[in-house]
């Protein structure tokens, strides 16, 4: 090769986005009292970060260098440092903390007390509680949309959705979902929710703006988390082992995807090709081509894998 064209391939790849590099994932191990770090490329074992009360719920801060996890049995929050690999701090709360979420402009960390009605505000910065919203029984799923204006909760006994709006301690206003509502996805534009209704086997569709249901779907056994990747969902089916996508325009299911046993968490890659899906019962991790609709390959990730929330990091 001549000297310019080796110089012009070096750098194109020196240039290559950041995208072509796998990912990691943090997985929560519920009975290991740990968060694994796996390269879902290759399945091999970064790291082990312990994490006391059986850790369950993740999200990730907008920049990706915090982890932030739930320990319903600490009772609290960690966060851990994921280019160090190793908790930081730990802050008390009060309750079961289980769902989690982030706001996307990194101004409030929100944690729901499954054992109470509210959902705690964290300032990240002081890692302190901040203040409550009283948010409907048994809050579970969290999720802020894009703009960081509004955070959407599953209230799982009350068999609804409640839309709070940012810096508001009471609820703007109470959508009326399936059955016990557990985990809820925002698409990117910030339009509509998902959430899995694991007591009716369906998937509730919100139009945010309108503040309504627009349909339910009917997919798998006991669903548990909703993932977008392109123009179709993916929610995990905890009791049937499957993933079943479903299209999200038409709302129409698709032929589900047998994955592992008992399978909970689940997150498409930021390009969207694959999904990751942790299943419980069986310690694995699944990934799913996104296109081709099938398990590609899965391999293990320890004692109880949830990841419940947001778990990659590109």
């Amino acid at each position: 090769m001549n000297p310019r064209r080796l110089a012009a391939a070096l750098l194109l790849a020196l240039l290559a986005p950041a995208a072509a590099q796998a990912a990691e994932a943090f997985v929560t191990l519920q009975q290991a009292n740990a968060v694994a770090v796996i390269n879902p490329a290759t399945g091999a074992l970064l790291a082990t970060i312990p994490v006391p009360g059986h850790p369950a719920g993740i999200a990730m801060s907008r920049d990706l260098t915090r982890a932030y996890v739930t320990s319903p049995d600490l009772p609290g929050v960690s966060e851990i440092d994921t280019v160090g690999r190793r908790v930081l701090r730990t802050l008390t709360l009060p309750g079961g903390p289980l769902g989690i979420a982030a706001a996307p402009d990194g101004g409030a960390l929100y944690v729901a007390d499954w054992y109470g009605s509210d959902v705690m505000v964290i300032d990240t910065r002081a890692f302190t509680l901040q203040r409550r919203i009283t948010a409907g029984q048994s809050p579970s799923g969290l999720a802020v949309t894009p703009d960081s204006q509004m955070l959407v909760v599953a209230a799982r006994l009350d068999d609804a959705l409640v839309l709070v709006r940012a810096g508001e301690d009471k609820p703007a206003a109470t959508i009326k979902v399936g059955a016990h509502p557990f985990g809820v996805t925002i698409d990117p534009a910030g339009t509509r929710a998902y959430a899995a209704d694991v007591e009716s086997d369906d998937v509730a569709v919100i139009d945010l703006a309108a503040r309504r249901l627009v349909t339910r779907i009917k997919v798998g056994r006991r669903p548990y988390v909703v993932a977008l990747a392109g123009n179709i969902g993916f929610v995990t089916n905890e009791l049937a082992g499957t993933v079943t996508p479903f299209d999200l325009k038409t709302f129409t299911p698709l032929a589900a995807i047998r994955v592992g046993d008992n399978p909970e968490g689940i997150q498409a890659s930021a390009d969207g090709i694959h999904l990751y899906v942790a299943n419980w019962m069986d310690d694995s991790m699944s990934v799913i081509d996104a296109g081709a609709r099938q398990v590609t390959r899965s391999f293990p990730v320890g004692d109880s894998p949830r990841a419940f929330g947001t778990f990659l990091r590109p």
